[in-house]
């Protein structure tokens, strides 16, 4: 007979807080999104406003609108003293308003409310193995979608992201082509660190004219080529001393990442290096937290992608002939790392 192991009544209390905390989470983050969607940090940016003034501006009904606001003050968003004055709390002016400039993470957050209805399908995801919405509306299929998405990874990257250019040499080289690059903002750090170093940029059309607005905010002295092609149908033209390829494979999957990385060993001039970039899962796809969430995004918005791991994808460089592969881990705030395979070996130190 099996004896039950008593738990302490502490222990399971304390464990139905840590559950409930999981399954409430939905409630913090749809009164984040409600009140980024409705613009309230925009309209009291400058100064506080009165529940009748925001009210207007948003064309809500004062008594409705409150209700939002005090969840807003409940969660340290917002700040009031009487109910009826409304300004941004302090610590969240620095990263929620616009006026933040680089720490600005409003679009970032704005694509976490675009990925949470397919993930609230996540079921349905596994059950089909395949995604819960039409597969690629945030990255060319829907203008407006796609800006949104575009303009998120460039909060990511100019902020924690930029590191990169600390960590990825680009000595020696006269060429980068940032390949599905997105808002070219890691390709933008890298050229201002190296302002000889010429810039090739290749995305999607409707991509690529935010890259454009985004380059505007930086004093490169670079030449910048934009490139719209599709990187999986496209031929791609020209070679490079440096391909850089940033959070790309884990939407396409392993077959097709592994056919890219075959055709661009020929678009890497010898001597030159294709650099991987990626929220890589450990190699026993345990973890970590936000790489395993990443992956579960992939299941449930394309057709193919799944996130991948450091030894799988040096694999996929090796099949492909790159050598000398290295792997980089930044710091630890970033999420990303990334390999770096070269074509021809390393000259001898």
């Amino acid at each position: 007979m099996v004896q039950e192991t008593l738990v302490p009544d502490q222990a399971v209390k304390k464990r139905q807080i840590e559950i409930l905390s999981i399954a409430e989470g939905f409630f913090q983050s749809s009164i984040l999104f409600a009140l980024l969607k409705l613009k309230i940090f925009e309209r009291i940016d400058g100064a506080s406003k009165t529940l009748d003034e925001l009210a207007a501006e948003s064309d809500a009904r004062p008594e409705t609108l409150s209700r939002l606001l005090n969840a807003g003050v409940v969660l340290k968003l917002l700040e009031s003293k009487d109910g009826f004055n409304f300004s941004i709390a302090p610590a969240c002016r620095t990263v929620l308003s616009r006026s933040a400039g680089e720490h600005y993470l409003g679009d970032w957050i704005r694509s976490l409310d675009f990925f949470c209805a397919p993930l609230l399908k996540l079921d349905e995801a596994v059950l089909n193995s395949g995604p819960t919405i039409e597969p690629g509306t945030h990255l060319g299929g829907d203008k407006e979608s796609t800006r949104s998405f575009t303009l998120s990874m460039h909060n990511y990257a100019s902020l924690r992201g930029k590191e990169l250019a600390d960590f990825l040499s680009t000595a020696g080289c006269k060429s980068l082509l940032d390949l599905g690059c997105g808002p070219g903002t890691y390709a933008f750090h890298l050229g201002m660190r190296n302002p000889s170093l010429e810039l090739y940029l290749l995305d999607h059309p409707t991509v690529l004219e935010t890259a454009k607005e985004i380059q505007l905010r930086y004093p490169l002295k670079n030449a910048i080529h934009y490139l719209p092609l599709d990187a999986l149908k496209d031929d791609i033209p020209g070679t490079y001393d440096m391909i850089l390829v940033s959070n790309m494979l884990h939407g396409i999957g392993e077959h097709e990442s592994r056919e890219l990385i075959k055709r661009l060993y020929d678009s890497v001039n010898h001597c030159g290096s294709l650099v991987i970039q990626a929220q890589y899962l450990r190699d026993d796809r345990l973890g970590g937290r936000w790489p395993i969430f990443l992956d579960l995004i992939q299941l449930c918005v394309t057709a193919n992608g799944r996130n991948h791991s450091p030894r799988e994808t040096k694999r996929w460089l090796e099949e492909a002939g790159f050598k000398d592969i290295e792997f980089c881990a930044m710091t630890l705030l970033n999420t990303n790392s990334f390999l770096r395979g070269h074509k021809g070996s390393l000259p001898m130190s």
